[in-house]
Formats: structure tokens, C-alpha cells, sequence
């Protein structure tokens, strides 16, 4: 008849699964609380732009929560902005133009924004929705999917001629931070499936180390 393994041995196999499901299940609810505590502190978006034109040509809410969506709006006088490119493209020297634009603008523009850590309702190039008195609107639905600090870049893709011959530049508009909070019990509501899945891999090794030492 084979000896059981002593009561000490038993009980940290016990232990150990044990532990391994609090590790699992505290470290990451931990991590999304401490960027919740972090983010509480840097409730604030700034928005950065790279021409020179009015900043209220964008707008972006002045806080966000993680998978809370929220409007982006861009309103921008394209046939102004086209007129001010080509005047500096016309004035300025070989190599040295605004973000290498080269030729004639066209006020017929497209928008795009992006952002790594964010789900965005309208991907790539945008036409314009309206324009109304040379002013063309554009609007997007995005979510941020994680907390801390993450940035949103806005684009413009301009119709140029030069030679005869059209091109598409890409010129860097603005970059909008935000300081997302973190949503602890959204969190928990989307991987919930995943906790109840690593529950069932302890109770499966403990109901087989009893069936072992039965």
C-alpha cells in the first residue's frame, strides 16, 4: 500500500494554486486602479497645434474615461487655410517649405485622426460632412480603451498641383493628450469570463491532488 504524502506537502499543493489565482486576479485589478488613482490626479487634455491657425478649430472634451466614448470635432475654414499654404509656399525658399508642401493647395481637404490606444468610429482619410461659407466640419466617435496618458494625432491630406501634376501631401495638423481615467468596474465587466475562467484551473488541480490522495 503506497504512503500519502505528508500533511505539510499537501497543503502547499494545495497553496499553491491557490496563490497563483490571486496573483492573477489581484495584479491586474490592481494595475487598472493605480492608473485610476493616477489619472485622478492629471484630470486634464491639452491640444497642441503644428500650424499656425486657431486652436478652436478642434474640439475635445476636457476629461475622459476609459471606454467612455466621446465626439471629436474638427471645423476648419479650408478655403482660408488653403490660401495661407500657398502664400507661404510661395514665399519660401527651396526645401524650407511648411512640412515639405510643395505646388498649389486645394481647399479640397480630407481629415483623418489616429491613436494607438483608442477605437475610433471612422478609420483613414475623412471626407468633409458639410461646408458651409468655406467652413468644412468633420466629426468622429472615438473610445479610449486604456487608461494613463495617450495621444490623438489629427491629420490633413491636401490636393496639390504642381507642374500640372497632382499629388496627395499629408500635413500634421494638431496632436491632442489626454489623461484617460481608468474605469475599474467597466473593467471588470468585460473580463469577467476570464476571472470565472481562471477559477476553474485551481479547482480542477485541487479536486485531482484529493482524488491522488484518496
Amino acid at each position: 500500500m503506497r504512503k500519502s504524502e505528508p500533511e505539510s506537502g499537501l497543503n502547499f499543493n494545495l497553496i499553491m494554486p491557490a496563490a497563483l489565482l490571486l496573483v492573477l486576479l489581484v495584479v491586474p485589478f490592481s494595475v487598472n486602479s493605480f492608473m485610476h488613482m493616477f489619472s485622478a490626479k492629471k484630470q486634464f487634455n491639452t491640444l497642441m497645434m503644428k500650424i499656425p491657425i486657431d486652436s478652436t478649430a478642434i474640439t475635445i472634451p476636457e476629461t475622459v474615461k476609459q471606454y467612455e466614448p466621446f465626439d471629436v470635432v474638427l471645423n476648419l475654414e479650408t478655403k482660408q487655410l488653403s490660401r495661407f499654404l500657398n502664400e507661404i509656399v510661395s514665399m519660401a525658399s527651396e526645401g524650407t517649405a511648411i512640412q515639405g508642401i510643395t505646388g498649389v493647395v486645394s481647399p479640397d481637404m480630407k481629415a483623418e485622426i489616429a491613436g494607438e490606444d483608442f477605437e475610433i468610429d471612422k478609420q483613414g482619410p475623412q471626407e468633409q460632412l458639410s461646408a458651409y461659407r468655406g467652413t468644412a466640419n468633420w466629426r468622429w466617435r472615438v473610445t479610449p480603451e486604456s487608461s494613463g496618458s495617450h495621444d490623438l494625432k489629427f491629420q490633413l491630406h491636401l490636393l496639390t498641383q504642381n507642374n500640372g501634376q497632382q499629388s496627395i501631401k499629408i500635413m500634421d495638423l494638431a496632436e491632442a493628450s489626454f489623461s484617460v481615467q481608468a474605469n475599474p468596474s467597466e473593467w471588470f465587466k468585460r473580463n469577467w469570463f476570464w476571472i470565472a475562467s481562471l477559477l476553474l484551473v485551481p479547482v480542477a488541480i485541487i479536486f485531482g491532488l484529493r482524488r491522488r490522495h484518496a
